[in-house]
């Protein structure tokens, strides 16, 4: 190579280099020692998995806890809901503004004894309403539905109106963080086979918090685990998306006394604001 050419190639090296250092870093970076240490103060232990993928391309960018709870077969929970509105929206079985009647009967919450629309059932996690709305889907129409989504372990054995709910109420249905995780990701990304409208119904019933121009959706959930309620789980499930990232996540506690969902939610909330993937509250 003469003298000249060399330079050149010197200098366009150079120039590269340059660029290279004042280009911004990669939207996924953060601090993942620090995120690990406040996830561990918080709601840390070997029963605590938490999962963030990039929702478009489905790549991990983080994992908190090892293999074997992070690929565990656990009860969906509560999280199951928007799973069950999705099908019933899709089956044309109920609309936004369909509104089951409460029947009188005594409710576990006060916030349940009240005729109900969709949105005002998700919100109050309301059981006997998305139990009326699994009766209508039925059997079949869930199993065919699960099959195609890749729901888990695509069971739904058990009560029609609790299999969701884990061996505690006789239910079948389990699904792992990744899975959950994964779920998230190609109900976000546009990846299941269902009606756009019913597709923008359950994602507006997720919106959870937003903060300037970053949104937090997720859905929070608890029940045991086992059948004779000797453990149970905490599941915070969703998705957090600004201008700069577009993240889906599943975070869950298996323990002999769990904290609730929300406070799982919260907790992760906190930490991921610590390390700049939320704003701060």
């Amino acid at each position: 190579m003469s003298s000249t050419a060399a330079r050149s190639a010197l200098a366009a090296l150079t120039a590269f280099l340059a660029l290279a250092a004042c280009a911004p870093p990669p939207r996924d970076r953060f601090d993942q020692d620090k995120l690990n240490a406040d996830i561990d103060q918080a709601i840390g232990g070997l029963g605590t998995c938490v999962i963030v993928l990039d929702t478009q391309s489905g790549r991990k960018i983080y994992q908190y806890g090892k293999f074997d709870i992070c690929s565990a077969s656990l009860p969906p929970c509560e999280t199951f809901e928007p799973v069950a509105a999705l099908i019933g929206l899709d089956a044309g079985l109920i609309t936004p503004r369909t509104v089951f009647k409460w029947d009188g009967t005594p409710q576990p919450a006060k916030a349940w004894q009240v005729d109900a629309n969709l949105a005002q059932a998700f919100q109050a996690s309301n059981g006997w309403w998305f139990g009326v709305l699994s009766g209508q889907i039925g059997r079949e129409r869930y199993a065919s539905a699960l099959r195609s989504f890749g729901y888990g372990n695509k069971d739904p054995s058990g009560p029609i109106t609790s299999f969701w709910q884990g061996p505690a109420r006789g239910g079948g249905l389990t699904i792992s963080p990744g899975a959950q995780a994964d779920f998230m990701r190609r109900l976000y990304s546009g990846r299941l086979k269902v009606k756009p409208a019913s597709l923008q119904t359950v994602q507006a019933l997720l919106v959870n918090e937003t903060r300037g121009t970053a949104q937090m959706s997720a859905v929070a959930a608890s029940c045991p685990d086992q059948a004779d309620r000797g453990r149970g789980v905490g599941w915070w499930v969703g998705r957090l998306k600004s201008p700069t990232r577009d993240l889906v996540f599943a975070a869950v506690v298996e323990a002999a006394e769990p904290p609730p969902g929300s406070e799982v939610g919260s907790s992760l909330k906190d930490a991921f604001a610590d390390v700049g993937l939320w704003p701060a509250g």
